[in-house]
């Protein structure tokens, strides 16, 4: 048993690593599977460091995770509970950030410009914290990217890479991709003298729908059946014009999906008998097929990766249905 824990223990510290699991800065990596691995992880984490003769470098990654789950819900404007997320009080949670931030100063003041903001001029717009530059940022103008006194995302756009003319967009966003999105814009009219958005314009229009689905993320909406929220956002999904759009509201859509056919592998039913039984729309075989193919592309591109085996799993075990019939 020591030797499976250590083994274990040595695997997480090499591969659950915070920097390892999330890409903060590239909008094209699924939220939903960064957010999945580290809630995982750190559950993961967290158990092998309830076990006897835990190793310090352990706990640490611990902290860690819990750091940057709290991060990435600010980042992505996810509503966060440390009961229903990562499993415990939110006492004990915070606990495990404090430790962390009082070992890395960078992360320490992140975290007090999105709480206390002893170091900040609080709720001045004017004083903002330098988060990064845009890594697929090209030609001769960077992007920065920082957060203000108001907890809200700015960019800038700097000449050279040296940080020349430096001067933070009016522009302020309540979460990362909407910053990025307006970012990416204004550097191509800049670098290319292209006045027409475009694509670009399309991308925030519809990322802005998708924020509040986002936000959803870690609740479970009992207040009317899965199937009308799946075919809301195939309505969105068919309604935008930007490949980012199709790309945002295809990963909600495949979410969805997943949690219909998870309903169904807990009743122990097809995949038609619930839809039927949850909606007025018309359900046929192929719908059913349908859903449990963005089940599988969840399972595939929207989750973490040690999960994945189990999970497509159960997914072999849910038969979508066989006829229009009470037949299942």
């Amino acid at each position: 048993m020591r030797e499976t824990h250590c083994t274990r223990a040595i695997w997480h510290l090499t591969h659950s690593r915070p920097e390892v699991l999330v890409d903060y800065f590239n909008p094209w990596t699924p939220m939903s599977r960064q957010v999945s691995m580290l809630t995982h992880r750190f559950s993961v984490v967290s158990a092998l460091c309830e076990q006897v003769g835990v190793d310090e470098e352990l706990v640490v990654l611990r902290n860690a995770l819990a750091f940057h789950l709290l991060r990435a819900a600010t980042w992505w404007r996810i509503d966060f509970a440390a009961p229903r997320v990562a499993g415990m009080p939110t006492t004990r949670f915070m606990a495990h950030i404090h430790a962390h931030i009082d070992r890395v100063a960078e992360d320490e003041s992140l975290f007090d410009v999105l709480t206390w903001q002893h170091h900040m001029r609080r709720g001045d717009t004017s004083h903002v914290m330098v988060l990064g530059t845009d890594p697929l940022c090209r030609w001769g103008t960077a992007i920065l990217y920082g957060i203000d006194g108001q907890r809200r995302f700015r960019f800038a756009l700097c000449e050279g890479r040296m940080g020349r003319g430096l001067t933070w967009d009016a522009t302020a966003h309540g979460d990362f991709v909407s910053t990025c999105l307006d970012a990416r814009a204004r550097h191509s009219m800049v670098e290319t003298g292209n006045e027409v958005l475009g694509e670009w314009e399309d991308a925030r229009i519809e990322h802005a729908r998708a924020a509040k689905y986002h936000t959803l993320h870690f609740r479970h909406d009992t207040t009317r059946p899965v199937i009308d929220r799946y075919i809301e956002v195939l309505g969105e999904m068919t309604r935008c014009r930007s490949r980012f759009g199709r790309f945002e509201f295809g990963n909600i859509l495949n979410h969805i999906a997943f949690l219909l056919v998870r309903a169904a592998h807990e009743r122990q039913v097809s995949v038609a008998s619930v839809l039927r039984e949850g909606t007025a729309q018309p359900i046929n075989l192929r719908v059913a097929n349908s859903i449990k193919k963005r089940a599988r592309a969840h399972v595939a591109h929207g989750v973490d990766p040690l999960l994945q085996d189990g999970l497509d799993a159960m997914l072999d075990g849910v038969v979508s249905g066989y006829s229009l019939s009470g037949q299942v």
